[in-house]
């Protein structure tokens, strides 16, 4: 009896992704995940490098600290016109001023159980797949689930 050989991340990953580049506006990548309901994006160069990820929650966070200040005015007013001028604000900058350079990554041929692992010693909910410093591929946490946890799942869901 053979041995089954372990799953690797191109068994898993996505490969029809949604990129920005670091001088994207934020507001722009925004719209992008919005778009593609990702609350996160890879930030690649021109030649198509992963450089960081920009996540919808540091968009977020950068958003509330002046928002914060300012929560009594909302009870007071009822008002959001204080977070929507940080919004715009905040959606004006670079990509490249709020991304998280160097998430973290695997190779295609990565067995799964390391990229599930790397998940778990980094706190990521995505691993994202490269060759050559090049992106091809993202491993989510559901994609693990899919793949691992739930196999018999896979393709019954509609």
């Amino acid at each position: 009896m053979r041995a089954q050989s372990p799953m690797l991340a191109s068994d898993a990953m996505t490969r029809d992704l949604r990129t920005v580049t670091p001088d994207a506006t934020v507001a722009e990548a925004a719209l992008i995940m919005r778009a593609s309901g990702h609350g996160a994006l890879p930030v690649v160069d021109a030649q198509g490098q992963l450089l960081g990820v920009l996540k919808k929650f540091t968009v977020v966070r950068r958003c509330l600290p002046e928002y914060l200040e300012q929560i009594g005015d909302l009870f007071r007013t009822g008002e959001f016109m204080p977070f929507r001028d940080r919004v715009k604000e905040v959606g004006l900058l670079s990509v490249r001023e709020l991304m998280t350079p160097n998430p973290p990554t695997a190779t295609e041929d990565t067995p799964l159980a390391q990229v599930a692992a790397t998940m778990i010693m980094r706190d990521a909910r995505q691993v994202f797949i490269v060759r050559e410093r090049k992106l091809v591929g993202i491993v989510g946490m559901q994609d693990i689930v899919d793949k691992i946890a739930w196999p018999e799942a896979e393709g019954k869901a509609n």
